[in-house]
């Protein structure tokens, strides 16, 4: 067990045998999310820098949606190491070791910062900076799945033995709080993007607000045009 964790968010009641499971398909499509849009820019970028045509308003859409995914991967590890994870370590005590996954998000954050410097190079040269872009993407998209697929391995299981369904829904309570309108414009269609069958999509949205779905109906077209773009659709 690690003794570095953040200080609780919130009273913690771990979860009793026989009580309902947390609910982790909304995390498990953020995840699915993260690892398919750092893929999906990987691949652009090295296309690009093979020689695939960029045109101005292609290296915008790249520029644009690189921004918000490496955001979110920023936010959603922060998140994971200041209130997550303090309610898994409060919950299952020594049947956890999130040290290695703390380790893991400290060097990811030094790839994302490099991201970042060759997305800025990328928006300002175009083509030219792709082929450092398109290696560091890579390696970024690589490290994730890899963290991402050992994080679901190992601590999937745990959080389903030992968190109680009404601690994990507090927690992504605060997941969802401080994301700006403008990121959630980008956030939500993008979610629904990793839904691979009408029956995801329909457990996504069961009991959703109708100003939610609206707000879907408005941006995905939108979303939708700048992922193809990034693509070179």
């Amino acid at each position: 067990m690690t003794s570095t964790s953040p200080a609780l968010p919130f009273p913690v009641t771990p979860r009793r045998p026989g009580d309902p499971e947390p609910d982790l398909f909304g995390f498990s499509l953020v995840h699915r999310a993260l690892r398919s849009g750092c893929r999906l820019l990987a691949d652009a970028a090295t296309a690009i820098a093979a020689g695939d045509p960029c045109p101005p308003d292609r290296q915008r859409a790249v520029v644009r949606f690189g921004e918000a995914v490496l955001h979110e991967v920023h936010v959603h590890h922060s998140r994971e190491d200041d209130v997550l994870w303090p309610v898994i370590v409060a919950s299952a005590g020594d049947a956890v070791d999130l040290g290695p996954l703390s380790d893991d998000h400290t060097a990811l954050q030094g790839v994302l910062d490099r991201a970042r410097s060759a997305l800025a190079r990328f928006a300002e040269a175009g083509p030219a900076s792709a082929a450092p872009l398109a290696a560091v993407l890579t390696e970024l998209a690589d490290e994730l799945d890899e963290h991402i697929g050992e994080e679901e391995r190992e601590v999937f299981p745990v959080m389903r033995r030992f968190v109680s369904a009404g601690d994990f829904a507090r927690v992504e309570t605060r997941f969802r709080k401080g994301t700006s309108p403008r990121h959630m414009v980008f956030v939500l269609p993008w979610i629904v993007d990793s839904c691979r069958t009408r029956e995801e999509r329909a457990q996504l949205f069961a009991g959703a607000p109708a100003p939610l779905r609206l707000l879907l109906r408005v941006v995905q077209p939108g979303w939708l045009r700048r992922r193809d773009l990034v693509r070179g659709a």
